[in-house]
């Protein structure tokens, strides 16, 4: 691998590397920013669009084009932020000054995109989305590799990337649970696309000012950085990195397809009203921050990597056991969402924490901490995951005759067929993602020893411990 060193870097003191339990202030201050990263990235798909079609008046078809051409430049830029913030030497660290300048910058954006007025045209959204989603990318970015930095251990990092999850399903808690609030209450006069926009842009500042504030910050004495698209490629290339992403992509997907299909799945199979599909992902949410915690559990008593692949083996039964579920029945159908659950907060906080573990695995071979490299390459995974599932979903229901706008009024065969695509899909995508699971490389005891080393070779520097 091509790499150069940094002399800018020698010049900046290291904190040390925390080897032990985080501290409560830092790592609960890093985790609230995961409320409104997630309060932002659901209407970004869900509402966004609906709003600039049916509101603002832009044909459905150039939003979708839009959002498509957005969605792919915002995969491709993603490593090159990764790059950029390894890259960065300050005084207040390499991240801390994403946080601080991205903030404003995001707040801005979300400000534009969702306040805007009628007889805005494409451009305007081509802009102002654009602006939203790469805001979206550098604090989301600098979030993950702050909290790689937090915790050493390979049983730590399972409890930091566990917080980090809790709040993020939190986040998506606020975000469908506020309205429905407000309108209990009365309302607030504003509609609904304003309110999730200001609820976003009034929790984003007090977040990141509390992270920048309380979150420390490891900052190596020596740094490598690759340099060109083959080094960059063999870092991907990497068997543990390459495999958590692999995994991640099909989790991701196997949601993803399944999630694009839910509404036709809840009212046009199984007999149930449109409003019972916000009920059902309620369901789903509260099960998985009820069970985060004993995910975290089972990863500092088990492998990581084994645990997600039964995380991923339990997702696939539940996806088949959805065909099972008597029709017109919303307490049945919210307990096989609670099934998906149980398995939805693995997906997300494992393979976060087992890429800091790959991390130092690459640091030890090549004198190269990429942290924010290897975090975009997870989120640009889990963007080409949304990115193609809408169109496998909806590709999927065409090859079967499930016409959407007839909901119920579809055929027994278009409707059997829907049942097949939706919990078919699924399944198999979760049972690939949970044999890369448990054919993954680098293990405890493997880790242990890479720590062991890296461990040495920075005392002896005088770097991080």
């Amino acid at each position: 691998m091509t790499a150069v060193p940094d002399a800018a870097s020698s010049a900046v003191a290291a904190p040390a590397r925390a080897s032990g339990r985080p501290r409560l202030p830092g790592l609960l201050s890093l985790s609230l920013l995961g409320v409104p990263l997630t309060a932002l990235s659901l209407p970004l798909v869900v509402m966004i669009p609906e709003h600039y079609a049916t509101v603002l008046g832009l044909p459905l078809a150039l939003i979708g084009l839009i959002f498509t051409s957005v969605r792919v430049f915002d995969i491709v830029v993603d490593p090159l932020l990764g790059a950029a913030m390894d890259r960065t030497h300050t005084r207040w660290g390499r991240y801390r000054p994403w946080l601080v300048l991205g903030a404003p910058a995001l707040m801005l954006a979300v400000y534009l995109l969702f306040m805007a007025k009628p007889g805005v045209g494409p451009v305007y959204l081509l802009v102002t989305l654009t602006a939203s989603f790469l805001g979206w990318s550098v604090l989301s970015l600098a979030q993950l590799a702050l909290a790689s930095g937090l915790a050493a251990g390979y049983d730590e990092r399972s409890r930091v990337y566990a917080w980090l999850q809790f709040a993020s399903l939190l986040g998506i808690l606020t975000v469908m649970g506020f309205p429905i609030i407000s309108a209990k209450l009365g309302g607030t006069g504003l509609p609904p696309t304003q309110l999730m926009g200001w609820i976003i842009i009034v929790l984003t500042a007090p977040a990141v000012a509390l992270a920048a504030w309380r979150v420390p910050e490891t900052t190596l004495v020596t740094q490598r950085h690759i340099v060109g698209i083959k080094a960059y490629l063999a870092v991907v290339g990497r068997k543990a990195v390459f495999r958590i992403a692999a995994i991640d992509l099909l989790f991701g997907l196997g949601f993803g397809t399944a999630s694009a299909m839910l509404v036709f799945f809840v009212t046009a199979a199984k007999g149930l009203e449109r409003s019972a599909v916000g009920v059902v992902l309620i369901a789903q949410v509260v099960t998985a921050m009820i069970t985060v915690p004993a995910v975290a559990w089972l990863a500092r008593r088990l492998d990581k990597h084994f645990v997600l692949g039964i995380s991923g083996l339990l997702a696939a039964i539940v996806s088949v056991a959805f065909i099972f579920l008597p029709d017109h029945n919303l307490p049945a159908m919210a307990v096989g969402m609670m099934g998906w659950g149980l398995s939805f907060g693995a997906f997300n906080l494992l393979p976060r924490a087992m890429m800091a573990d790959a991390g130092d695995e690459l640091r030890l071979e090549s004198g190269s901490d990429q942290t924010a490299v290897l975090y975009a390459l997870l989120i640009s995974s889990w963007k080409l995951g949304g990115a193609l599932a809408v169109g496998l979903a909806f590709a999927a229901l065409a090859l079967v005759g499930y016409k959407p706008a007839l909901l119920g009024a579809n055929t027994p065969q278009a409707i059997s067929g829907l049942e097949m695509v939706f919990a078919g899909p699924s399944a198999a995508l979760f049972l690939l993602g949970a044999w890369l699971a448990f054919t993954y490389p680098l293990t405890r005891e493997k880790h242990a020893a890479i720590r062991l080393e890296l461990d040495a070779r920075d005392a002896a520097s005088g770097g991080p411990a």
